[in-house]
């Protein structure tokens, strides 16, 4: 399914939930037109950025103020250049009390600036930004000599013809006819208040959830309609879908299940108790100003508030300076500059999966060598690890044999014996880091490398290549039946866990798992004992109450949604933990 399908059926079921076609918002719509169709604007705003995250064990909260300020400037509905301003001094106050060392201070000063500028320019589909937000995203950036960075391909946004059909009246009328389609069968809840020129828009988080599950209600049950429709916009903007494609849309009903939606919701609700939107603009003849609130509340473990205000004035005469100091990029080729590229790599000894728990000591490819950190790998199979840090040598030792390794160095002494390296032990956040191939072929076990399209799978082994085959084969049919069992306790019927499976699976993988499918099918003792595998693991991992209380919750929904609240307390717990422990 195409992405940009689903995501404009997201943006009608956020339009409905939001005022839908009301009258009153029908009103706002045709008043910010009226704005968005002046030749020219200047405009201003400031926001101010509070967040508070409070550890779940010690209770200790931190509190993190910054605020931002924005000046620009727009030309039609294509062309604009925002300057925006973010301080970070009070933020860089909060981290420095949390500092454990002067190197630390010295550290955050060094790599983390007192504000950021964010110099952006709109010119059609071509997005502008200063090259200096980057300083701190990374250093593949350094070597471009011009100031700004330029995301011009066209599969980065919309393309002409689409650019114009969402600009014309014609696509309005389109998605007015769309939405009350789709909204006919919807009583609204949540609207705009209309005094005058002034517009005012105010909702709980509870409202919002609401509004949204009643709109995706009405989207669904009209579905045949909205989806027609819908399609007709999608073909009027060019955006490319086939045939296959639109059949799945129009059959996206279906798939829909309204109590699980509320189910979710009703867990949704209790992580952002508390939460709330608000917005006031008032439009005049040559000016246009919005007052907008937003507070989010994640299980009273983690808030931000963010209050702003931004002023839009009528300016034919305005100009934009473009700059001609511009580096174009595609996103991929940004990304790669920017993002350090992540080696993820999967280690298995004897068909096994080596799981690593410390996340700083995970495989790492470097040179185009396989290196993994000594001690945290080789105790795994049995080796042991010494440390000499006066002379920087890693001895592992596994029954009779011993091997010697100098950080650095591009030799090693296997048994006394002096061999030759292709590839040092190096020394990466405090852990020592081998080569893999050369030590475990020292302990008599030989190491096969798969590149797996980019995640690559390093097999050690002492066992032979058949034996090796037969166990890893045995492991995937085990993962198999795992997940067709797991399909089929989730309730899915056959034809959908085959069209799954048809979508996800080519070849010889998709023979395999439906050859899976058919085996837990002609075997229902095989299947019961894999789905009690399945919730066994489950309850383990998640901590499920017992048979009991199971029962009881079916019979007591009080309990049943104590429980709700329960989880998502708990899931708020640990995500502040994790946000705590990284602020400090």
């Amino acid at each position: 399914m195409k992405k940009k399908i689903l995501t404009i059926l997201l943006v009608l079921v956020a339009a409905i939930t939001l005022g839908a076609c009301s009258a009153n918002t029908t009103s706002y719509l045709d008043a910010a037109e009226k704005v968005g169709n002046w030749k020219g604007a200047k405009v201003s705003g400031k926001f101010d950025y509070n967040i508070e995250v409070k550890d779940p064990e010690s209770k200790e909260t931190i509190k993190i103020n910054f605020p931002v300020t924005m000046t620009g400037e727009q030309i039609g509905k294509d062309k604009a250049h925002v300057l925006m301003n973010m301080d970070f001094s009070k933020f860089k106050e909060v981290v420095a009390k949390q500092a454990k060392s002067e190197e630390d201070l010295t550290g955050l000063n060094k790599d983390f600036p007192n504000s950021i500028k964010m110099d952006i320019f709109v010119n059609g589909n071509e997005v502008i930004i200063s090259k200096d937000i980057f300083a701190i995203a990374g250093n593949g950036l350094k070597d471009i000599k011009e100031d700004y960075i330029s995301f011009a391909d066209e599969a980065n946004g919309l393309s002409p013809k689409a650019t114009k059909y969402f600009s014309s009246e014609e696509f309005k009328a389109d998605l007015l006819k769309l939405m009350n389609i789709a909204f006919k069968d919807v009583k609204q809840g949540i609207d705009y208040k209309v005094e005058g020129n002034t517009y005012t828009l105010n909702a709980t988080s509870d409202q919002v959830i609401d509004e949204f599950i009643k709109a995706s209600d009405g989207v669904m049950k009209n579905w045949d309609a909205v989806s027609t429709n819908l399609l007709t916009i999608i073909d009027k903007a060019g955006i490319p879908v086939t045939d296959e494609e639109k059949k799945d849309f129009k059959e996206l009903n279906k798939n829909y299940k309204a109590e699980d939606l509320k189910k979710a919701a009703n867990e949704i609700k209790e992580t952002v108790k508390g939460s709330s939107i608000s917005e006031k603009s008032i439009f005049g003849e040559n000016k246009y100003t919005q007052e907008i609130g937003v507070n989010f509340n994640f299980a009273d473990s983690i808030k931000v508030s963010v209050k702003g205000n931004v002023e839009t004035i009528k300016d034919e005469n305005v100009k934009i300076n473009f700059p001609t100091s511009v580096k174009k990029l595609t996103l991929e080729e940004y990304t790669s500059l920017v993002m350090p590229k992540m080696d993820v790599v999967t280690v298995r000894v004897n068909g096994e999966d080596i799981t690593f728990e410390d996340a700083d000591a995970l495989p790492k490819i470097i040179n185009d060598r396989t290196m993994l950190a000594a001690r945290t790998f080789y105790e795994k199979i049995g080796a042991k690890v010494d440390w000499n840090g006066k002379d920087k040598t890693v001895t592992v030792t596994k029954d009779n044999d011993k091997v010697i390794l100098t950080v650095g160095a591009n030799k090693a002494l296997v048994n006394g014996k002096e061999v030759k390296l292709d590839s040092p032990a190096t020394i990466i956040n405090d852990k020592t880091y081998i080569p893999v191939r050369f030590v475990s072929e020292a302990f008599g076990y030989k190491v096969k490398y798969d590149a797996n399209e980019g995640m690559p799978i390093v097999d050690i082994f002492n066992i032979t290549e058949k034996e090796l085959a037969d166990k890893l084969a045995e492991i995937e049919k085990e993962d198999n039946y795992k997940m067709i069992a797991s399909m089929k306790s989730s309730g899915q019927k056959d034809e959908e866990i085959i069209k799954m499976l048809k979508d996800s699976y080519k070849g010889e993988e998709l023979e395999k798992v439906l050859a899976a499918k058919e085996d837990l099918d002609k075997n229902p003792e095989l299947l019961k004992k894999y789905q009690d595998q399945i919730k066994k693991e489950m309850e383990e991992i998640l901590g499920k109450d017992s048979k009991e209380e199971v029962a009881e919750k079916k019979e007591n929904k009080e309990v049943k949604d104590e429980k709700i609240v329960e989880k998502t307390e708990k899931t708020a717990e640990e995500a502040a933990k994790v946000l705590f422990s990284v602020i400090k």
